[in-house]
């Protein structure tokens, strides 16, 4: 993780996590091949997030998942997991990694300074813990997840370096 910017108590750091989105339908067989790979039971509701010490998976839609890895892995390692995947026929999974961006955010004003960006609620009423969330930030499509203690957010490679710079002025204004 890089340093982005440390300021006004709210501290963002860039990362490039390793991500497979994965497609199904949620049945029985595809809870048990995620489960026995990566031993993750994959949430049911749209936009929940469930995770263990290696890796975060979270359902965006009816028939897709995103799934983190917090460690970094090899490529190889990857490609095995997506061919072990893609062995069930209901399932299709792609590697994702170099395909988006991450902000870690945290700090008593991440709400106060995310807001200057977005119209989103952040409210807990609206955004609980362990769920995600799609929208614009800065104009930007953005997929955030939330945690105890952090956002994360993600955002295409291509708009990164735009989003920092915004992320780093809300922060100093």
């Amino acid at each position: 993780m890089r340093d982005v910017i440390r300021s006004n108590d709210v501290e963002i750091k860039s990362s490039l996590f390793q991500q497979i989105i994965i497609r199904g339908n949620g049945d029985s067989e595809f809870n048990n091949t995620i489960n026995k790979l990566f031993k993750l039971l994959p949430p049911i509701d749209n936009l929940r997030i469930v995770s263990n010490d290696h890796n975060i998976l979270s359902k965006l839609s009816y028939d897709q998942w995103n799934l983190l890895f917090y460690k970094e892995t090899s490529d190889l390692k990857i490609t095995q997991y997506i061919e072990k995947l893609n062995k069930t026929a209901a399932i299709l999974a792609t590697n994702y990694s170099d395909a988006q961006v991450f902000f870690e955010i945290r700090g008593q004003n991440t709400f106060k300074t995310l807001n200057k960006l977005t119209h989103f609620d952040f409210r807990e009423k609206s955004f609980k813990s362990m769920t995600a969330a799609q929208t614009l930030l800065a104009r930007i499509d953005c997929t955030i997840f939330k945690f105890e203690d952090h956002l994360l957010l993600s955002c295409n490679r291509s708009f990164s370096d735009y989003l920092e710079d915004r992320l780093i002025d809300a922060v100093n204004f």
